[in-house]
């Protein structure tokens, strides 16, 4: 379980003040399965006005608790604090980020509340293909291989992304993708990150979503599709594109929903490899 000590010492006290609208997502919840060590733990906010609440009792809750918190930056948007103990050092970011998503967060053991994995992923590639950092190509693959294949994630997130086109998406991961062997060494993981291994995998995963996303309707761009029934749990899916009636469709709304009573959510999270 890739969390540093610290971290996991830092959730432990949080978790009992996250809730609905005060989450865990990023990286950390991301890569409980995928190897590599997130720097800092993200906890997103649908509304401006929680993040200085959310911070400030956070902060006290660790200091109080016997951390050592230094505050880096303090926005009305964005909260920054490193906090240090005996077991090293971690950051926190607390920032607002839009409530626009495909399912409600969902309770954790570990986190309290978080992200929900197919809203994770749609937002890591978003950010590949936003920004350049080489720890979003690694957690791409991570998604492909954990949660869901790139084709069915980039087809979802344009709706969460406007501007882009899938095709336009997968171009732009492919742009930021080429790093030094010294970035790769540099990543912090359980075992070291094999650059060719990675590599070879996200293009195989993109040229699989290329295929996959030049054989789809552009009038279902940005929706997901849920294979099996509501009462057994079915989860998104990346779907066959000469099945569709097969399958339900799911969009995102503001604060997410489920794609029919909330009674599927042990089912549908159990079949995670999160």
């Amino acid at each position: 379980m890739p969390l540093t000590r610290i971290q996991t010492e830092v959730l432990r006290v949080l978790a009992s003040r996250r809730d609905a609208e005060s989450y865990v997502a990023g990286g950390t919840p991301l890569n409980l399965s995928g190897g590599r060590f997130s720097s800092d733990i993200d906890v997103f906010h649908d509304r401006e006005e929680r993040v200085a609440v959310a911070a400030n009792g956070d902060g006290q809750a660790l200091e109080e608790a016997g951390f050592e918190v230094r505050w880096l930056r303090r926005h009305p948007q964005i909260h920054t604090a490193s906090v240090a103990g005996s077991h090293g050092i971690t950051r926190l970011e607390w920032v607002v980020d839009s409530d626009y998503r495909f399912f409600p967060v969902v309770p954790d053991e570990i986190f309290g509340y978080k992200l929900h994995p197919v809203d994770l992923a749609t937002n890591k590639i978003m950010a590949a293909a936003g920004r350049r950092e080489l720890r979003d190509l690694v957690d791409a693959v991570t998604v492909h291989q954990s949660i869901l294949p790139l084709g069915a994630v980039v087809w979802a997130a344009v709706d969460k992304a406007p501007g882009f086109s899938p095709e336009s998406l997968i171009a732009e991961i492919r742009r930021n993708s080429n790093y030094p062997l010294a970035e790769w060494r540099a990543l912090s993981s359980e075992t070291p990150v094999d650059p060719v291994l990675t590599s070879t995998k996200l293009r195989a995963a993109l040229d699989q979503a290329d295929a996959f996303v030049a054989q789809m309707p552009s009038a279902l761009q940005g929706l997901l599709f849920v294979e099996g029934s509501v009462e057994e749990g079915g989860r998104p899916v990346q779907p066959d594109p000469t099945r569709l009636p097969e399958y339900t469709t799911h969009a995102a709304v503001r604060r997410g929903h489920w794609p029919g009573s909330s009674e599927v959510l042990s089912a549908m999270l159990d079949s995670y490899r999160l």
